[in-house]
């Protein structure tokens, strides 16, 4: 993102009366790692966004496809920031119940993705989700035929691929919906993320009415071809920055 628009961004955020600064936690505010509890977060931007959830009329979250114990792990950051694991279906309070068809489907999965994964690949045991991981299978060989096996497995709901992970749900609930009903209770909503599943996040999101869109990492072809969101920033480190301005821009503009 070129510096001038960087400082429109933070111009139009900065004066925004009551705003909603959500960010994806894994590839946005903390690098990718192949141990998922040996991440630490960028220190920026936790210090960002602590000083964001304390500025009036501001709002922060942290919505993370981790379940919200795994995410409390590694993240710092507590209320008044909102954690919001496994995709939004575990706020920090409440959540959906599952069946005793959506836990036999969990079963099932997971006895699947147990069967398809040669370690070190393993399998994670969520509370609606089960997911294959294979960043530390160094055969890329063999790491493509488990993500490929992982994908073709027959599920409800459709299983969703990410950075070194193929994930299945027993629930509909995504970072979208979550977002969506969330965002309502704003006049603006900022959201960053890295990944397939924060496009649905990044899909809810309206530009007419003042919010923002950012996806972490690279681009591929066009700087849209890939995202839903308006805005892209290379690296964690550049997003860190960001809200490190974004946290000084408010605070001047209420001083």
């Amino acid at each position: 993102m070129i510096d001038s628009l960087v400082d429109k961004l933070l111009a139009e955020l900065a004066q925004v009366d009551n705003l909603l600064v959500c960010v994806d936690f894994d590839g946005t505010i903390c690098e990718l790692g192949p141990d998922a509890y040996a991440v630490h977060p960028h220190p920026g931007a936790i210090a960002a966004l602590e000083e964001l959830a304390g500025l009036p009329g501001t709002s922060v979250a942290v919505l993370s496809g981790r379940h919200l114990d795994g995410l409390r792990q590694v993240c710092p950051l507590r209320e008044p920031v909102i954690l919001v694991g496994s995709h939004g279906a575990e706020p920090t309070q409440g959540g959906p119940t599952l069946t005793a068809e959506e836990h036999a489907e969990l079963d099932r999965i997971g006895a699947e993705l147990e069967r398809i994964a040669v370690a070190p690949a393993f399998v994670e045991v969520k509370p609606y989700q089960r997911v294959l991981h294979v960043a530390k299978v160094e055969d890329t060989t063999l790491k493509a035929a488990m993500l490929q096996e992982a994908l073709a497995l027959p599920s409800r709901i459709p299983p969703t691929p990410g950075h070194n992970v193929v994930e299945f749900s027993a629930v509909t609930t995504t970072k979208g919906t979550w977002l969506s009903a969330e965002k309502t209770r704003f006049d603006a909503t900022l959201f960053a993320g890295d990944d397939v599943t924060d496009e649905t996040a990044l899909a809810v999101l309206d530009p007419a009415r003042g919010d923002v869109g950012i996806k972490i990492g690279a681009a591929t072809g066009t700087v849209t071809a890939d995202t839903c969101a308006q805005h892209r920033l290379s690296s964690v480190e550049e997003m860190a920055q960001f809200l490190l301005r974004l946290a000084a821009a408010r605070r001047s503009a209420q001083g």
